[in-house]
This record gives structure tokens, C-alpha cells and sequence, in this order.
């Protein structure tokens, strides 16, 4: 049950990226600690490499919050939790 709750922040968490520029800032902050938070969480309990990726898409997250973005890395990061929140809710 706790897996599918986080599929589907994280699904919240691709929404606030595609709507950064309409959403309000501390909405997309709010997110981006989330994944960053649930990255360090795992980290700890074990499976590094997928989770330290989780930080680092919400480190992308926080600069597209402050405008600073592109839309190769935007898409790579819409990709990369798109299919882990699809693979955790199947």
C-alpha cells in the first residue's frame, strides 16, 4: 500500500515539474524535497543508485522552480519517475 501512496506523489511530483511556471514555487519546492527526501530514506535502507538519481531529479526540480531549466532534462526526469511511479503502481 505505501508503495502505490508514493507512486502516486510521485506522479504528483511530474506534475508540478510540467506545471512549474503556473504552480505556485513553494508547490514545486514542496515536491522537489519530497523526492529528495524519499531518495536519502532509501539510501539509508539500502538501494543506492536508483534513489541517488531521485535526488538528483529533485535538485533539477529546485532549479526549474527558480527558472533555470531545459527540456532535455526536464523530459529525462519526467521519464525516469514516470517509470518508476508506473512500475510501482502495476
Amino acid at each position: 500500500m505505501i508503495i502505490k501512496i508514493l507512486a502516486l506523489a510521485d506522479i504528483l511530483t511530474i506534475i508540478s515539474l510540467l506545471g512549474v511556471s503556473l504552480l505556485p514555487q513553494k508547490l514545486v519546492l514542496a515536491m522537489a524535497i519530497y523526492l529528495m527526501l524519499k531518495g536519502l530514506v532509501f539510501i539509508l535502507i539500502g538501494s543506492l543508485f536508483p534513489n541517488f538519481i531521485d535526488m538528483l531529479c529533485g535538485f533539477y526540480i529546485i532549479f526549474a522552480a527558480f527558472g533555470i531549466t531545459h527540456w532535455i532534462p526536464t523530459v529525462i526526469v519526467i521519464l525516469f519517475i514516470g517509470q518508476k511511479a508506473f512500475f510501482s503502481l502495476v
